[in-house]
């Protein structure tokens, strides 16, 4: 088989068939006659019967004393001898030791002894008839030959023998077997010619399967199996014939399969290739953009330190500026108070001042009054002097008076002078406290406007100190992430060097693929 083309084996069903259709058409034929005949034999067996039933029921009646036996005999010998079934059967009667007693197509033949005869085939019928008949069963089917009535040829029977045991006799019923061979062999004939038709119309069928089956596959299996084994090899270079109509076939598709495969494989070498060449400057730049990003996670580490730093020098002057301001409101409030001191030190200087002019004035009356009370002494040491020994105490004392008049005045003078001195001092100083009030009220504004200052430079150092806070947690994030990007870079690297490797495997993969050079 394996020898064979498509069209042969495509054939060999067709083959297949026809002998299939032969041995049924046969095979019913025979049926057909095994039925004929097997009805045929049912026939003679139902004939047999009624004849045995009809001597059966003589001898009954010769038993009953209704006839004798001999006369119960010719009875039923007349009787079935007038017996006819089909076109020309009849019940043939024979003596258990083969002598005939009643042929109805040969009476000649009846009181003979049939033991020696022989058919035309040189069977000893009669011998087979006390055969059957002697039989345990008492019946059975035998083949014989005999003339037709009229004629001299034998002709093929079959015959069914039954006995009638108290008689001895054998009843023999045939028939001809020529019928059932002509309708059968008619039969024969007319299911050969339906078969003709049959197989005709089945051949042509086959024929169009066979030449469509061909022209769907457009070759031989056995080539499109080694150019399909050919191209799973890798084999893309193999070469299909075709005819020039085929635009359909199997080998049709294989080498579109095949061209479109070999241009697949084509673009998957050459994208291989440049894969390669991507993974390998991938991974270049991952390495490079992993160590400039460990680098920057280095100085990120480096500024995040820097900026822990700043925080703490920031938080730090923030502290000393919200010291600063909390110590120039105390300056402030001191200022405050001293500026008042001293306007309270300036009015006090303003009464001294004022009571200093009234004792210049007391002591001018005191001046005054020494002034009158030495005029005073001076006349009465006149008035003394004439007064003469009796004034001369008086004068003595209006000397002293005189005296103390004049210390008083020079006091007074001496005391007016440093009064003098006194007011203007106090003056001078009442202006410089003047002064000093106004430098303290300037010193208390400028405190103040330090201190609003100062304030505002806690302040800003504070919200500085909680941006630079927020600075430097945005620095530890850039600085996760970079870590994580490190971590990233790192994997993406190996990637690229899984990939380089992924694609070497693919460029071996492929390599095993031979294409044509055109394709």
């Amino acid at each position: 088989m394996n020898r064979l083309t498509l069209k042969q084996k495509l054939w060999v069903p067709l083959l297949l068939c026809w002998a299939a259709l032969l041995i049924v058409t046969v095979v019913n034929a025979y049926e057909a006659r095994n039925g004929q005949m097997d009805a045929r034999r049912a026939d003679l067996a139902d004939v047999t019967d009624m004849a045995v039933s009809i001597v059966a029921d003589y001898a009954k009646q010769a038993d009953a004393g209704k006839f004798s036996v001999d006369e119960a005999k010719q009875q039923a010998i007349a009787r079935i001898n007038a017996q006819r079934y089909g076109a020309s059967g009849y019940v043939t009667i024979v003596r258990s030791d083969s002598v005939m007693v009643d042929h109805p197509m040969s009476p000649k033949l009846n009181g003979k002894d049939m033991g020696g005869f022989r058919d035309a085939k040189g069977n000893a019928l009669y011998h087979d008839i006390a055969q059957a008949g002697g039989s345990a069963a008492g019946a059975g089917y035998l083949r014989y030959w005999w003339p037709k009535p009229g004629e001299t040829t034998p002709s093929e029977k079959i015959g069914y023998v039954k006995r009638f045991a108290p008689w001895g006799w054998d009843f023999i019923a045939g028939a001809y077997m020529d019928d059932i061979q002509a309708q059968f062999y008619t039969t024969l004939a007319r299911s050969a010619g339906m078969l003709v038709v049959l197989g005709v119309i089945v051949s042509f069928v086959a024929s169009r399967v066979v030449r469509s089956v061909s022209r769907s596959i457009g070759g031989e299996p056995s080539a499109a199996a080694s150019i399909a084994m050919q191209i799973a090899r890798g084999d893309l270079a193999t070469r299909i014939e075709l005819r020039r109509d085929d635009t359909s076939s199997l080998l049709f598709s294989l080498r579109e399969m095949r061209n479109q495969l070999a241009s697949t494989v084509a673009r998957i070498k050459n994208s291989a290739e440049t894969i390669t060449v991507a993974s390998k400057e991938i991974a270049a730049g991952n390495l490079d953009l992993s160590s400039r990003t460990e680098e920057q996670a280095a100085s990120l580490q480096q500024t995040a330190a820097s900026m822990d730093e700043l925080t703490k020098t920031v938080t730090q002057n923030a502290d000393n500026a919200a010291t600063a301001s909390e110590l120039a409101s105390d300056a402030s409030s001191i200022a405050a108070r001293g500026g008042q001191v001293v306007n309270d030190v300036v009015e006090k200087m303003a009464g001294i001042t004022d009571s200093s002019r009234k004792i210049g004035e007391i002591i001018s009356v005191i001046e005054g009054i020494a002034f009158q009370t030495n005029i005073l002494a001076l006349n009465a040491a006149v008035e003394a002097a004439r007064a003469g020994e009796e004034g001369r105490g008086f004068a003595v004392v209006a000397g002293e008076v005189r005296n103390l008049a004049q210390r008083s005045a020079t006091a007074a003078k001496e005391i007016k002078v440093l009064i003098d001195q006194s007011v203007a001092q106090v003056g001078e100083g009442s202006t410089l406290a003047g002064k000093a009030g106004s430098t303290i009220g300037e010193v208390v504004d400028a405190v103040r406007r330090v201190t609003a200052i100062m304030n505002e430079i806690s302040a800003a150092s504070k919200e500085q100190s909680s941006g630079i806070g927020e600075v430097n947690l945005a620095i530890r994030q850039m600085d996760d992430v970079t870590q994580r990007n490190a971590a990233l870079v790192e994997q993406a690297a190996a990637a690229a060097g899984s990939l380089d490797e992924q694609t070497e495997h693919l460029r071996h993969a492929v390599a095993v693929f031979k294409v044509e050079q055109t394709v």
